[in-house]
């Protein structure tokens, strides 16, 4: 190990010596350039008019603005952001109609300081300035699908008014705001408010934060009017691609009026009188703007026959999409380090919108999904993976954020995800699953704070308006002490369980890939036995803050599981005794079916994480992991590849550098799959109705099998990809669930012919979603010249859209150890171009991240180090992002140097033949496919 790996472990341990409080401090050093406020004190905008002219591949702005000043600081300069733009002039007056005279200003650290030299308590600016578009969805920009400029955009949310005119853009500061847009030669122009009569392109003006305006100018057509006032938008050649979207759009605005009791169309006296989404070719952002929403088209189109995947996803993205109406528009963070209130009630009110456009109380429709399912998997472990990290933010900063890098990583970071998982626990400790006092809360803030800004308190105040008015405080006495452990301390934490005589001894420790102190969290308790297993009742019994042993007796034949459908934000362990008998149950085919598929999801995803951090054998988290050959439940498969997926990528280069057996991981694979192959198989059955969430497991498992070396999975790629009526084209036939792993399997394993006929196909496919899965799969190749040529075009010309980009990087880092680190010499060769070509910081850095993820030995560590490290690594306001991955890597390194041998070596120990498809017959099936075509 080099001297400067061995200095990364020492900061991680250092970090891991220290208290919660001081690895916040340490993160913070990571994360953070500084939080001091950038808007000058005493001084207030109230109204901004702007006017903005299309320039071609600029614009030119002009901004009156109105503001007043306090006695105290009157001779202070006027301040105003303006990131990037280039002022002209800026001329100053007393009165809206007096002469405006030229005046000093300075421009320091991208801000305007302005010196009237009058001396007087309210000024009117009148300021003209130039500015560039952008690209990426962000501040004013101009869309394009591949090459073909199709729409002008402006998407000011969070920090991307600055880049459209001179503001004070902090949440705080509203104001009274008037657009004009100017030479914008699109049929359709469409923003916050209604057109001033007897104009075309002059907005009335309304209150509200900069950040919450958008406007969208495009050709499109206006492809459906899936309910009253609601216009859905596309590209032309895609209108019979919205029947899913207008249904689910349909649900949601309406079911969202009723859940927030708040009128839509009632927020604004002059707000725009139809709510306009627009399905954007190009790119992914979130829009908080007032009557105008833009979504991913992948995300909101599809065909009618269609991925079980894109649909999930679809729903999800819409829900949210049109949830931050209410909640980012009519109330927005006081500072962003609240976010988290506003992000979480978007993303919680989606789900539940979600969840009751998939429910059908009258009869049993097996196409429908499982939305609590998704939840857990999608959103509780994901985010409970994620914030098992050293160094991770807690959900709310200990201090205000006010620098644009600090604003960015926080409001894209894990709080998306924690923040939904915390109100959704919050809830069933509140109440009965009945009683949703978030849903009351709600109502409350949206009410109340309306056009306002809300922290936590307001939040908290909100909930126990209801709370304590119900009487119902059987769990907790104090919303404020039980919400604030979880929003100010990173992590979670990690309950034991061990049988005593007279019950059962449960303990807490903080959980944590590293090391760290203890601190108690109160974990809602939720438990049942074999003796009368009850799965369905999640309601606490009990809010614990320390040890506590719980009065039920455990029979030496029985068992006991907590955290009921893994709704609770924490871990379980049991001890060894509880282990086996779990474990006895989960081996029988027919006592495994009595617990509830969520709970062994959430058994499967405790036992690898608990072994990942050292506070379980190894030994008895693959045995928990073999039952999987009894399980066809999407949930239990999603936890068993996710968690498995982190073994399988360190295990090959251990076993290429070491010369060991290559088929190591494909041996636990082989022992795993058996009920999916017997009951699900690799290709559904025509003319058969299946069950949409059967459709997503068979998905999931067969591109984690194909990926793994899985001669059965092989063969049905093989068999699969080929048309049968013409042997040169691929098979359009394939269903749309398994061409991930049919289309990555055959160019991983193919020759340059494969690659040929996916790419004709590409220019054939009608849906961004199709054409996505073929890009991605391009990445599954091992060929290092053609990915390096596929990274290369990603930062060179037009050929793919801005998302595309992104998502082809992150396909190629994620294939294999060998593309990854294709990658992260591409990315260090090419950051500038990147963050430039890819949509800026924001993207950037995700792409950082999955680097990280997939940095899966020293050598490949050591590469990353070394690109941080160099005084030319072109990493600018990302630098401390790059070096919080740092410490993931590193952190999995340490995992390795613990782990890899004793996990290798179980396996290779513990093999045992299965029922699976002979290889003689894989070969047969090969050879009868290869001479077909």
């Amino acid at each position: 190990m080099t001297e400067d790996l061995t200095a990364t472990y020492s900061e991680i341990k250092l970090i891991e010596n220290k208290t919660n409080n001081e690895v916040s401090d340490v993160s913070a050093n990571l994360t953070r350039n500084n939080m001091l406020r950038n808007v000058r004190p005493g001084q207030n905008v109230e109204r901004y008019v702007i006017q903005l002219t299309n320039q071609g591949d600029s614009f030119r702005g002009r901004a009156n603005i109105q503001v007043s000043v306090t006695a105290a600081t009157r001779e202070n300069p006027l301040r105003f952001n303006i990131g990037t733009l280039r002022i002209h002039s800026v001329r100053a007056s007393l009165t809206e109609h007096s002469n405006a005279n030229n005046v000093d200003y300075t421009i320091v650290n991208r801000e305007l300081r302005v010196s009237p030299g009058l001396n007087a308590l309210f000024y009117v600016l009148d300021i003209e300035y130039t500015g560039q578009y952008r690209i990426g969805g962000r501040g004013f920009y101009q869309g394009s699908f591949l090459g073909n400029s199709s729409y002008l955009a402006m998407n000011l949310h969070p920090t991307y008014a600055r880049q459209v005119f001179p503001c004070m853009d902090e949440p705080t500061e509203q104001a009274v705001i008037k657009f004009t847009y100017n030479n914008v030669e699109f049929n359709t122009l469409l923003s916050n408010s209604q057109l001033e009569e007897g104009t075309t392109n002059e907005f009335r003006a309304i209150e509200g934060p900069a950040h919450g305006w958008g406007m969208i100018a495009h050709n499109f057509l206006n492809i459906n009017l899936p309910t009253a006032n609601v216009l859905l938008h596309a590209r032309p050649g895609l209108q019979t691609q919205d029947a899913q979207a207008s249904v689910a759009i349909n649900s949601y605005f309406n079911n969202l009026q009723e859940w927030t009791d708040k009128d839509y169309f009632t927020i604004h006296l002059d707000q725009d009188g139809r709510l306009n989404i627009v399905a954007l070719p190009d790119v992914s952002t979130n829009w908080h703007s007032l009557s105008v929403i833009g979504i991913w088209e992948p995300h909101l189109l599809m065909e009618a026959q269609h991925s079980i995947k894109q649909r999930k996803t679809a729903f999800y993205e819409i829900a949210n999409a049109i949830a931050k109406q209410w909640f980012g528009y009519v109330i927005h963070p006081e500072n962003w380090r609240f976010e988290w209130v506003v992000s979480g009630l978007a993303s919680y009110a989606a789900y539940e919108m979600m969840r009751l456009f998939q429910t059908n109380d009258l009869i049993e429709d097996v196409t429908l999904l499982d939305v609590n399912t998704l939840f857990v998997t999608d959103v509780i472990q994901e985010s409970l993976l994620r914030d098992a990290y050293v160094g991770t933010e807690p959900l709310e900063a200990s201090g205000d954020l006010f620098n644009e890098n600090d604003i960015r990583d926080h409001v894209n970071g894990l709080l998306k995800l924690k923040a939904p998982a915390l109100l959704r626990m919050m809830r069933i400790v509140l109440g009965d699953p009945d009683q949703d006092f978030i849903q009351t809360a709600a109502r409350s803030l949206l009410n109340r704070r309306a056009m306002d800004t809300v922290h936590s308190l307001h939040l908290v105040d909100a909930i126990n308006s209801d709370w304590l008015a119900d009487g119902n405080h059987d769990m907790i006495d104090n919303v404020h002490d039980f919400l604030g452990q979880w929003k100010d301390i990173a992590g979670y934490p990690l309950l034991h369980a061990s049988v005593r005589q007279g019950g059962v001894l449960v303990t807490q420790e903080h959980f944590s890939f590293g090391t760290q102190q203890v601190r108690n969290f109160p974990i809602p308790i939720t438990f049942t036995t074999s003796v009368v297993p009850n799965f369905l009742n999640y309601h606490p019994s009990m809010v614990i803050d320390g040890s506590f042993t719980i009065p039920v007796i455990v029979g030496p034949e029985d068992w006991i599981l907590f955290n009921i459908q893994g709704q609770g934000y924490y871990r379980v362990n049991y001890d060894d005794i509880l282990w086996e008998r779990i474990i006895e149950t989960l081996e029988d085919p027919e006592t495994r079916e009595i617990i509830h598929p969520l709970n062994r999801a959430t058994l499967v995803d405790d036992a690898l994480n608990l072994a990942r951090a050292g506070k379980l054998h190894y030994d008895i988290a693959f045995r928990v992991v073999l039952t999987m050959e009894h399980e066809t439940e999407y949930a239990v498969w999603k936890a068993f590849v996710r968690n498995m997926e982190f073994l399988r990528k360190r295990l090959l280069p251990y076993v290429a550098v070491n010369e060991l057996d290559p088929d190591i991981y494909l041996r636990m694979v082989r022992r795993t799959i058996h009920a999916v192959e017997e009951e699900l198989g690799f290709e559904p059955e025509l003319n058969l109705l299946e069950p949409a969430m059967h459709t997503l497991t068979r998905g999931l498992v067969m591109e984690h099998a194909c990926k793994a070396n899985y001669d059965p999975c092989i063969a049905a790629a093989v068999e699969l990809f080929w048309d049968q009526n013409n042997g040169e084209i691929v098979n359009p036939n394939i269903p749309h669930e398994i061409r991930p792993a049919v289309y990555c399997t055959m160019v991983r394993e193919g020759e340059e012919d494969i690659i040929e006929a996916l790419e004709e196909r590409l220019n054939l496919e009608n849906t961004l979603y199709e054409r996505l899965v073929i890009l991605e799969s391009l990445a599954c190749s091992q060929d290092g010249d053609f990915i390096m040529s596929l990274l290369e075009e990603t930062i060179s010309g037009n050929t793919y859209s801005i998302e595309e980009r992104s998502k082809i990087f992150a396909a190629v880092a994620e294939s294999s150890y060998d593309n990854a680190m294709i990658a992260l010499n591409f990315m260090s060769a090419n950051a500038e171009q990147i963050i430039e070509m890819y949509g800026g910081l924001e993207r950037f850095e995700a792409l950082i991240s999955v680097l990280a993820d997939n940095m899966a030995d020293n050598d490949a560590a050591s590469q990353f180090q070394i690109w941080r490290n160099a005084q030319d690594n072109n990493l600018g306001n990302s630098a401390n992002v790059a070096q919080r991955a740092i410490l993931t890597i590193f952190q999995n390194l340490n995992w390795n140097e613990a782990n890899i041998e004793e996990v290798y070596e179980w396996i290779d120990e513990n093999d045992a033949s299965t029922m699976v498809l002979s290889f003689a017959a894989f070969c047969i099936s090969v050879m009868v496919t290869l001479l077909n075509h």
